[in-house]
């Protein structure tokens, strides 16, 4: 799969642009705290295009990365794609 491929899976829910916080029993939980960059009516990164120049707080998730990490939700599209693969 080419990159633009990858990044072609993304149905910009914004989802995962949601602060995170884990909770007692260790589960992921999404906050309401938006990345400042999330624009809350389209749920489009109002930077996307730049968006890993802008900052530490916006992760590029390959595949690599979202097959490892718990928090992204099960809604995500790129979340999905991985696990319809294994």
């Amino acid at each position: 799969m080419t990159q633009q491929e990858w990044e072609d899976l993304c149905n910009r829910c914004g989802l995962c642009c949601f602060e995170k916080t884990i909770d007692t029993n260790n589960r992921v939980i999404t906050t309401r705290v938006p990345c400042r960059y999330l624009d809350l009516f389209s749920r489009e990164c109002k930077v996307y295009h730049k968006r890993f120049e802008v900052g530490e707080e916006c992760q590029k998730l390959t595949p690599e990365l979202v097959s490892q990490v718990n928090w992204l939700p099960a809604e995500c599209a790129y979340k999905k794609f991985q696990d319809n693969k294994s």
